[in-house]
This record gives structure tokens, C-alpha cells and sequence, in this order.
């Protein structure tokens, strides 16, 4: 399965066939997502710093006394 993104309107095609996967490679319109994925390796997801977690809600009430 490939995934094909046109180049001009951004909209997103994919084939199964092998067929159909080697017609479009040929086809200046349209670039293939899935090699881009290949190329690059491994994609980190996880962040050197994470960012503190807020609390979710109305903060506490400060007595004064």
C-alpha cells in the first residue's frame, strides 16, 4: 500500500495494486509519502523536556489569617 500527496491541491491518494503504485512513481504530479518516511529513519516522538502538567480545575482558595 503507497500513499501519494499532489503536488498542487495537497490532496492525499492511496493504491494497493503494484501496478497502479508503479504508474503514479513516474508521475511529476505527485510525490509518495511513504518513502519520505523511509528515507528519514527513525522518527524520534518522545521530547528531551517535557513540559510540567497543569492541574485541571479552578485553583485552590488561600485562607488569609
Amino acid at each position: 500500500m503507497a500513499t501519494f500527496r499532489c503536488v498542487r491541491s495537497g490532496t492525499l491518494i492511496t493504491f494497493t495494486h503494484q501496478h497502479d503504485i508503479d504508474a503514479m512513481r513516474g508521475h511529476e504530479g505527485y510525490e509518495r509519502l511513504d518513502e519520505q518516511a523511509e528515507k528519514v529513519g527513525d522518527i524520534r516522538t518522545d521530547t528531551a523536556f517535557a513540559a510540567p502538567q497543569k492541574r485541571i480545575g479552578r485553583p485552590r482558595k488561600i485562607q488569609h489569617g
